[in-house]
């Protein structure tokens, strides 16, 4: 399996998402595992939320977040084809509403964990994944985000041995079964130490 990794420097923006686009359509290796990290600077930005959310300022977290889905958005719309854009919505969509759950949670227990942190990074970087998998879609290209939030629960003390292992032969099984399958996995850049398969 190749492995393709396209780390937040090379994703500044639109064309730095456009270009990894293309340089995996440029591949001519068959069995790919795309790596992709959070455009630009929205990591920081959706932690910096959290902490507004952790220091009790809501209003302004929710308004940082927004700014990361709304520069998603965009991204995408240019970079997507008309079949696949209304599905891309939905997903980036979905996501986001879901760092808004958390930015509550966070703001109702006044205070953001390490998990939480990591989480947190976690939605740039399936946000960029959103867009590179969509972009290769709208060229015929069978691609997919492929995430669990559950691999990133294992990085916790709370969490059992047998768990851990269990739920990271999962993953590696499902990057293993679309990849042999002729369908592209895009995951998060963090997950790449597991995500690496013989």
């Amino acid at each position: 399996m190749t492995i393709l990794e396209f780390e937040s420097s090379l994703l500044q923006d639109e064309a730095g998402i456009s270009q990894a686009v293309e340089s995996v359509l440029s591949s001519s290796q068959e069995q790919l595992l795309v790596l992709v990290a959070g455009m630009g600077k929205t990591e920081q930005r959706l932690l910096e939320a959290g902490e507004k959310s952790a220091g009790q300022d809501l209003v302004l977290a929710s308004t940082i977040a927004e700014g990361a889905r709304t520069l998603y958005m965009q991204v995408a719309r240019q970079l997507t084809s008309q079949s696949v854009w209304s599905e891309t919505q939905n997903l980036l969509s979905s996501l986001f509403e879901e760092v808004s759950s958390l930015l509550q949670g966070i703001y109702l227990m006044g205070e953001i964990s390490s998990q939480g942190e990591r989480i947190l990074r976690s939605y740039a970087e399936q946000a960029s994944c959103v867009l590179v998998a969509q972009a290769l879609k709208g060229q015929a290209v069978q691609a997919q985000l492929v995430y669990d939030r559950q691999v990133y629960l294992t990085h916790s003390a709370h969490v059992s041995q047998s768990f851990q292992e269990k739920t990271l032969a999962d993953f590696q099984k499902e990057i293993s079964v679309l990849s042999k399958g002729g369908t592209i996995p895009v995951i998060p850049f963090s997950l790449q130490s597991i995500a690496r398969i013989e």
